[in-house]
């Protein structure tokens, strides 16, 4: 898997991985994701966040990047989808697990592989990554070994490890 020069794991790179191309995508947590998903994969992009205003600040952009048709924006707790199964083609997590509570991940893990239809990406940082990135942010980082057995309990897992971020993703 591509780094950026952050040393963080490609967003293009991610996307390609998973076929992306024309799909439909449920992005957990706002960030350029859907925003590249929908311009340069054309994915109909459904952006969920817990924050009115991290979702209003991606939905300008998206506006201004003329991709307001592409992306739909829903405040949504991702421990409890209001999807139905199988709902998209793609779904894509993307360093927003630990910004969730710990005592919510197992859910949240259930909840995006039931609404999947082909692979779930799980992008997380490693422990370099989350000391230079949350060390005084009051998140908990995630235990990438629970998160890897986790996943490979629910489907079929392939592993990108990576200096700040590992990606993990689980075909149905």
């Amino acid at each position: 898997m591509k780094e950026n020069s952050e040393g963080l794991s490609d967003r293009k790179d991610l996307l390609r991985r998973c076929r992306a191309k024309n799909k439909t995508l449920l992005d957990i947590g706002t960030g350029p994701i859907a925003l590249i998903a929908a311009k340069e994969f054309n994915c109909q992009v459904t952006n969920i966040d817990y924050s009115n205003a991290a979702l209003e600040e991606t939905r300008k952009e998206a506006d201004s990047a003329g991709l307001a048709g592409k992306i739909s924006y829903e405040k949504v707790d991702a421990s409890s989808l209001p999807y139905q199964d199988r709902n998209f083609d793609i779904v894509v997590c993307y360093g927003a697990l630990h910004h969730n509570n710990p005592e919510k991940r197992e859910n949240i893990l259930r909840e995006l592989l039931r609404v999947a239809k082909e692979t779930v990406a799980v992008s997380e940082l490693t422990r370099l990554g989350f000391e230079q990135i949350h060390r005084a942010s009051g998140f908990t980082a995630v235990d990438l070994d629970w998160l890897e057995n986790r996943l490979s309990s629910l489907g079929e897992v392939t592993k990108y490890p990576g200096r700040m971020m590992n990606v993990y993703l689980c075909k149905k």
